[in-house]
């Protein structure tokens, strides 16, 4: 399974201003979740999110640690800690960072956050805060980063009847992709982005806007594209650039008035360089609550964006341009076409105030000759089947 390498280049002079104010903290808070997943999908012709026709428990369980710490009533610190079942994902420190309170209404943190691309990523790990075992793959799929390093500014009003808030954050992040073949390095600079959340009596809407610079470094395609240049093909070598700005759009809805609830999302991610694919999805759930159970259903929608090669290089005229056409078509070719659709019927039982059971049925439809976010199609898997999930959520 492919999974992100983190660089933690800031975690040491933070620990370090953790330490010297050891002595120094007025109020230290401790607290923790647990997830415990099974997953199986019902086909032997692939595998989805880590799950394949046996059961395992590992693609989704984990345990999280979380210490605040506060220096006075204005400085706070926070680290978190994520221990991974499955050993493709990285364990260890998941947030590092200090907040700084001036204001009532501002707040500033500096560190190592969670980068705020959904509605959901602040408790993305922690499956007790939303109803299904795992939140749409459409949308929370892994092609964005989880973590950036870099700081974050929230200001926040309170008025009668709602409350609003404006968020901006910048910074930039340093990782590692592993495609299966090897580690491909990658950065991200000049990362910035902005978020709008208006809170009307059982209504919360959010809108973001983000923008990134991504250095994608594989010295291969470099290579080849210069290949490209020097046979005169520079509209393919161009073509085949990893760098350049990323932009991303995210839309969300939420209402809940505690008997039943309506959520949405949509997101829409667009690469300027043409081997990163785009991708548009969105997610539309309904839930009825009956305390203590939950029942809701989800339709969720995917649809990649996936730029044509040019169409420069003569075909039929000489064998080395017919080599270095099916060679330049090829890479195109191997880029992920993630369009499924799913439907997911949930229940959630709440045991108590901080244990969780819950059950899911997804119905998985994919595009026949895409990836569809499995892995390791067979060539004849229609991309059709049914992922059954039970979990188990603990907050202490």
């Amino acid at each position: 399974m492919a999974h992100r390498i983190r660089k933690l280049s800031h975690a040491p002079i933070i620990l370090a201003l953790l330490s010297s104010y050891t002595s120094a903290l007025e109020d230290v808070k401790l607290s923790g979740f647990a997830r415990l997943v099974g997953g199986h999908l019902d086909t032997k012709a692939a595998e989805f999110k880590g799950y394949d026709d046996g059961w395992s428990i590992q693609p989704s369980s984990l345990i999280g640690l979380q210490v605040d710490a506060d220096i006075n009533p204005e400085i706070s610190l926070t680290a978190q800690l994520i221990g991974h079942a499955d050993d493709n994902k990285d364990s260890g420190i998941e947030w590092l960072y200090v907040t700084w309170r001036p204001l009532d209404q501002l707040t500033i943190k500096a560190g190592q956050l969670r980068t705020p691309f959904f509605t959901l990523s602040e408790v993305r790990d922690i499956g007790f805060a939303y109803p299904w075992v795992a939140p749409p793959q459409q949308v929370y799929n892994g092609y964005l980063f989880d973590t950036y390093d870099g700081i974050n500014l929230t200001w926040g009003y309170a008025g009668k009847g709602f409350d609003a808030s404006l968020e901006l954050w910048g910074g930039r992040y340093d990782g590692a992709y592993d495609d299966g073949f090897g580690d491909i390095e990658y950065s991200v600079s000049q990362l910035a982005g902005a978020i709008g959340r208006i809170n009307y009596r059982n209504f919360e809407f959010r809108a973001s806007r983000y923008r990134g610079e991504v250095d994608l470094k594989i010295p291969s395609l470099d290579q080849f594209a210069g290949i490209l240049s020097q046979y005169g093909f520079s509209e393919s070598a161009a073509s085949l650039n990893t760098e350049g700005a990323v932009d991303v759009n995210q839309l969300g809805i939420v209402y809940d008035n505690l008997s039943y609830f309506v959520r949405a999302e949509w997101v829409d991610i667009t690469p300027e360089m043409t081997m990163i694919p785009g991708l548009e999805s969105g997610y539309l759930s309904a839930g009825y609550n009956f305390t203590p159970a939950t029942l809701h259903l989800t339709f969720a929608n995917s649809r990649p964006k996936i730029s044509s090669p040019e169409q420069e290089i003569p075909l039929g005229v000489a064998p080395a341009l017919d080599a270095l056409n099916q060679q330049y078509t090829g890479i195109f070719a191997t880029m992920l076409r993630d369009d499924l659709q799913s439907i997911t019927l949930g229940c959630r039982w709440d045991v108590s105030a901080s244990l969780a059971l819950k059950a899911e049925w997804s119905i998985l439809k994919g595009k026949a000759g895409s990836n569809s976010f499995y892995t390791l199609p067979a060539d004849d898997f229609d991309r059709k089947a049914n992922l059954y999930l039970l979990g188990a959520e603990w907050n202490f």
